[in-house]
């Protein structure tokens, strides 16, 4: 057996004690699906409980400091979000390990076709959200930035006719006009439709009659959790991302980017006219055609946030 000699046992016992009275290394951050940036608005959906939202119950009540507007008091039009575990359910994790998703449910045959979740931002809440929105607020000057939230589609319960389309992610503005009338416009949307037994991804704007320009086989999409990113240049381009990859871009030449309803101008051609803007929204889920009763289709929604162009 060998001998340690006296020097030797000297250097072992001196690595032995700096070893115990070394700094353990430092701990690595929790990754997270979408990366944040303080002063702009992201969910923490994992701080809302699990369950359905019903009236101004927990599920609700949290949920409402994540999302402005779920259908609070329009039940027959929106129905009841329900927050589930993305273990539990089936799902496959989130790429960031949070748990919770937004679980948007729309059976054929269901009237309340509107299974979506809106973020609105005012003059006063951008870019933070800082919930409550108040329309009285107005709209930001300038609504550039980027939109990002994950969603999955259920290929499974995924059932369109020719009518039928779901609406994954849009823009809309709100105003009011000198007859009265208090209105949210869309402006641009991506879409999912079938044409000849096809699924298409499509990003399309408010004045489009018929699905036009780029459009993309969505069936590589279905069944797992797909990154969209929306980054809004005002009054030049939207570019649309599809986990982190580009695949379209609006133009303001076919249609307004960004703000587009300004006090004393007409609400479009021969339309009334604005007398106060009532706040810019981003709308995620499951929004699927109310005149298709025939539909069905099953979308969660994850994490979500609004951070600065690159």
């Amino acid at each position: 057996m060998k001998r340690w000699g006296a020097l030797g046992a000297a250097v072992l016992l001196a690595a032995v004690a700096a070893s115990c009275a070394s700094e353990p290394p430092p701990r690595r951050a929790p990754s997270v699906a979408v990366a944040t940036v303080a002063g702009w608005w992201h969910t923490e959906l994992d701080d809302v409980p699990l369950g359905t939202a019903e009236g101004d119950n927990a599920v609700a009540s949290a949920l409402a400091r994540q999302w402005s507007h779920f259908g609070q008091g329009e039940i027959a039009a929106y129905g009841r979000p329900v927050i589930a575990s993305t273990q539990s359910g089936g799902l496959p994790p989130l790429p960031g390990g949070e748990d919770h998703a937004v679980r948007l449910d729309h059976e054929p045959g269901d009237p309340a076709s509107h299974r979506k979740l809106y973020k609105s931002f005012s003059a006063a809440n951008w870019p933070t959200g800082a919930e409550p929105f108040s329309q009285l607020d107005g709209s930001p000057e300038d609504v550039s930035a980027r939109y990002i939230v994950y969603e999955y589609v259920d290929g499974a319960r995924l059932s369109l006719t020719e009518r039928g389309w779901i609406n994954l992610a849009q823009f809309k503005e709100g105003y009011a006009t000198a007859d009265g009338k208090h209105v949210s416009d869309p402006s641009w949307w991506l879409v999912v439709y079938q044409r000849d037994g096809q699924l298409f991804l499509d990003l399309a704007h408010y004045e489009e009659g018929r699905i036009a320009g780029p459009r993309l086989d969505f069936q590589q999409y279905l069944n797992r959790w797909l990154k969209i990113e929306l980054r809004v240049y005002q009054g030049d381009r939207v570019e649309v991302y599809l986990d982190d990859r580009l695949f379209d871009v609006g133009r303001q030449a076919e249609y307004p980017v960004g703000r587009m309803r300004f006090p004393g101008r007409p609400a479009g051609a021969g339309g009334p006219t604005v007398t106060r803007p009532e706040g810019w929204i981003f709308g995620v889920g499951n929004y699927s055609n109310p005149e298709d009763p025939r539909s069905g289709s099953l979308v969660h929604v994850g994490p979500a946030a609004v951070l600065p162009l690159p």
